[in-house]
């Protein structure tokens, strides 16, 4: 059986150098296996021109971008951080899928060369060139370029992007896939907890786990909900609601697999305190390995705070001691930052004195409006708004096709029992720890 005869590499170059269409260079260079063209002699690159020869250009350099080794990984480095100064986006829109492995490119010889920081300016230029500076259009990097910041704990720098709601969702011209848009909303939640911005936070959250879906589950998702537990405690002081376009299925294997927070919910919402902290040390180990360690000692901090509230409800003066052993396992120093910093920020109306017996005493004053919680219910309106407008662009992805497809094969089986997690779980950084 006689073999498919491949391009050579000089007839493919030539064809470009020739100023082929773009159609028909596209088509020639996919016949190549990635590993092909990362093997094309360097120097192939000085022959073509970045801006002439752009598309052919970028199967090469992403291919030697991708094979780079920490020897010559800052060489590339440089080469496509030029390149993405210089592409014409005319030509790179005739191969999406090329423009989303600059994002697999970049990520790479960030971590060859060991340098966080390195692609993050790349990643923006890539972006405002391709879009012509639209920043309400998602593309394919804008998830890589977020998940870049959070690994060089550049929490700010992503928040150009983040703050502007995205309207446009475009599948075929910018090769989205629904992964690719859950993680941009999912990566960007981790972005906001880390400035503890948690009621942007909770919207990026509740968008990933409302996104449409039929019979399969997401490991993004249920991620996502163990996340939008925590923080909805934190902010909210209590486990928030979904919003009513999230499926049922949906919610109820997210609850399922998200067992312990809710057992920490739960604790939380009965001021169980000592509850609370023996469910926290208990499972331990499950909330490090899913790196929420930091948002389940922000969860505990937030129930003590909680608790004070609650003594001020019920006492108009009293002891600090006498509260302090009322909440039984902090010390009074510890208690008395703790009130300081709650009437700084507003959370209380109180005073503290000290006795002629050298007690200290703490004297609550009535609020007569909470002025917070209608900040958050306006800020929640909102929120429900943008996450409606989001789901709607989603479901026009193929009509859910490419979103159970994906989901399907990548991170959930459905056995006999319900849905299970698969071997295919999102990738190590997925989910990475915010303890600051």
């Amino acid at each position: 059986m006689q073999q498919e005869q491949r391009p050579r590499i000089d007839e493919i170059v030539a064809l470009i150098v020739a100023g082929g269409n773009e159609t028909q260079v596209v088509s020639t260079l996919d016949q190549l296996a990635i590993e092909q063209l990362a093997q094309v002699p360097r120097e192939t690159l000085n022959v073509l021109n970045p801006t002439i020869h752009s598309i052919g250009y970028l199967y090469f350099l992403n291919a030697k971008c991708l094979y780079a080794t920490k020897e010559n990984a800052s060489e590339y480095f440089t080469l496509l951080n030029s390149f993405v100064q210089l592409f014409d986006p005319a030509q790179i829109a005739s191969s999406p899928k090329q423009f989303k492995f600059i994002g697999f490119s970049l990520l790479h010889l960030a971590e060859v060369t060991e340098e966080p920081l390195l692609p993050l300016q790349s990643f923006v230029m890539a972006i405002d060139r391709y879009t012509q500076g639209s920043r309400v259009t998602l593309t394919s990097l804008h998830a890589p370029f977020v998940k870049a910041c959070i690994k060089a704990k550049n929490y700010t720098y992503p928040l150009q992007f983040l703050d502007c709601d995205i309207q446009i969702i475009e599948k075929s011209k910018h090769d989205l896939k629904p992964r690719d848009v859950l993680e941009y909303y999912y990566y960007g939640a981790i972005v906001y907890i880390a400035n503890k911005n948690f009621d942007r936070a909770l919207e990026f959250l509740t968008v990933v786990i409302s996104a449409p879906t039929q019979r399969v589950v997401s490991a993004i998702q249920i991620a996502a909900y163990r996340k939008f537990i925590l923080v909805s405690l934190i902010y909210e002081g209590r486990l928030g609601a979904l919003p009513k376009c999230t499926a049922n299925h949906v919610e109820k294997t997210c609850k399922t697999q998200a067992g312990v927070y809710q057992n920490l919910a739960e604790a939380f919402g009965n001021t169980d305190i000592q509850g609370f902290r023996d469910i926290a040390t208990k499972s331990s180990n499950v909330f490090e390995s899913e790196r929420n360690t930091g948002l389940v000692k922000q969860c505990f901090q937030s129930l003590l705070r909680k608790k004070i509230k609650q003594l001020a409800n019920v006492y108009i003066t009293v002891g600090l001691n006498d509260m302090t052993k009322r909440i039984g396992v902090i010390t009074s120093e510890e208690l008395e930052k703790m009130l300081v910093e709650m009437i700084i920020q507003d959370e209380i109306k109180a005073t503290i004195s000290i006795t002629k017996d050298y007690e200290k005493m703490v004297h609550f004053q009535d609020e007569e409006e909470d002025e917070t919680e209608i900040r958050k219910q306006m800020k929640l309106e909102d929120s429900i708004h943008n996450i409606a407008m989001i789901n709607e662009r989603i479901l026009l992805m193929d009509k859910l096709e490419a979103l159970n497809r994906d989901f399907q094969a990548k991170f959930m089986t459905l056995s006999s029992t319900g849905p299970m997690m698969s071997e295919h779980f999102v990738d190590e950084e997925m989910d990475l720890p915010v303890d600051e």
